[in-house]
């Protein structure tokens, strides 16, 4: 059977492997952003005591591999669970993993894009009876947003990228579904070049998606 022969009769089991890579990735975009924000708007304006934990979470994970994350959630989370009953399962501990690496570059995204925001901007909103909620949702975080997408959107292309990893979990996402096919019927070239088109396809969609957005909550922001 030729290559694309073979592509044709594997549909349905790399469809499944594209699916588990975008469900893992969305899943892990949506909670390391919230994560990200949360953690990031403590890191900014929080007590000095209060962010110890935060800012040790965010040095810590940043400074292992993404590999060795999903090793970790696996194994000792998945331990941990079996002595009380539980078993997680690897697709969760796949998105799991990848929310807690992208999380700490998030939340470091958003501190930074909170930081450095004029703090003259703060004591203008207090000026006019703004209190610090007020001044955060309406002031600093609309400011903070055109700031950090472009970091947040090389997560994002991070995560997607990193979701990869989660082959060696036993998650069937595209890289795994792929391996399986080149065992079935080799042309590993082929296969894996097809596979790279397909990553570039879904980074390159988010990148342009990224730009569009950049550029329209700037003009909403400048206007």
């Amino acid at each position: 059977m030729n290559f694309w022969a073979s592509i044709v009769a594997s549909q349905t089991t790399l469809l499944t492997g594209l699916w588990n890579t975008i469900s893992s990735s969305l899943l892990a975009i949506a909670i390391s952003t919230v994560v990200g924000i949360l953690f990031g708007i403590i890191l900014a304006y929080g007590n000095r005591i209060v962010k110890i934990p935060f800012r040790i979470y965010v040095d810590v994970i940043r400074g292992i591999p993404g590999l060795v994350i999903v090793f970790s959630v696996y194994y000792f989370i998945d331990f941990w669970l079996r002595s009380i009953g539980f078993a997680l399962p690897p697709f969760a501990a796949g998105f799991i993993a990848l929310s807690v690496n992208a999380g700490a570059h998030v939340t470091e995204n958003v501190r930074g894009a909170l930081q450095s925001i004029p703090k003259g901007q703060i004591d203008a909103g207090k000026a006019i009876g703004m209190r610090f909620g007020q001044i955060l949702w309406y002031i600093l975080i609309p400011q903070a947003v055109v700031r950090m997408l472009p970091p947040w959107l090389n997560t994002i292309t991070e995560i997607v990228k990193g979701s990869s990893l989660l082959a060696l979990i036993g998650v069937a996402e595209l890289l795994l579904t792929t391996q399986q096919l080149i065992a079935k019927y080799n042309n590993a070239l082929f296969y894996y070049a097809y596979v790279g088109v397909i990553y570039l396809i879904i980074n390159v969609a988010i990148e342009s998606v990224g730009k569009y957005a950049e550029k329209k909550i700037g003009r909403g922001i400048n206007a």
